[in-house]
């Protein structure tokens, strides 16, 4: 709704919408206080959770990722790297491409990621690193562009545990879908280190206006 600031508290509204024996509906509002001491909305959240059963099951986005990519990697760094990624690993496959496009490659970016000092193997510590990387429409552009997010989903498919993460390693594809009109979309998927599909994500973000120079 409006960025919050960083190092600033902020406030968190849950309400349960409806809880049934197999399907539970929440939303969250995130408040912060501005300048002048008012509550200002800066994200509001929906939850669907509900119970697994047992029953078929077809898995066709098992893949196993290249596991020689942890130990040869490069990590993320220098000025370009956002600010949130002082909490995060990488261990890029062939990366990073930041703001080195390569004309007739498909938009993807591809990595190793976990929440660094040994932090969760969970479903918060996913959703935290399926957002933890540059937008991938800046690898294929060569200047960076300023953009927020309007619209982000996440689908969790499988709960990461120790077993599935070993070391709290999971192996992310982050791919452009649409870039214009002042808009991007893309989506990620994320893999257990076994090759288990553990989540999917896809997010829109509205590109910053460009205001005209002062005369």
């Amino acid at each position: 709704m409006t960025p919050a600031r960083f190092g600033q508290p902020i406030h968190f509204t849950p309400r349960l919408l409806r809880g049934g024996r197999s399907a539970a509906f929440a939303q969250v509002d995130v408040t912060q206080k501005d300048s002048e001491g008012q509550d200002r909305l800066t994200n509001h959240a929906a939850a669907t959770f509900g119970d697994d059963v047992p029953g078929p099951a077809l898995t066709p986005l098992a893949a196993l990722p290249p596991l020689g990519a942890l130990q040869t990697g490069r990590d993320l760094e220098g000025p370009m790297a956002p600010r949130f990624s002082q909490h995060v690993d990488y261990r890029f496959e062939t990366g990073p491409h930041i703001l080195q496009p390569v004309p007739g490659l498909p938009v993807i970016e591809r990595c190793w990621m976990k929440i660094r000092h040994g932090g969760p193997r969970d479903v918060i510590g996913l959703c935290y690193l399926l957002d933890a990387l540059y937008p991938p429409v800046w690898t294929a552009i060569d200047k960076p562009l300023g953009m927020a997010t309007v619209d982000l989903r996440y689908d969790i498919l499988t709960d990461p545990t120790l077993g599935h993460c070993p070391d709290g390693w999971a192996f992310f594809e982050l791919r452009m879908l649409d870039f214009g009109s002042g808009w991007t979309v893309d989506e990620a998927t994320v893999w257990a280190a076994d090759g288990t599909p553990l989540a999917l994500a896809r997010q829109r973000r509205k590109l910053a206006p460009v205001r005209p120079a002062r005369p």
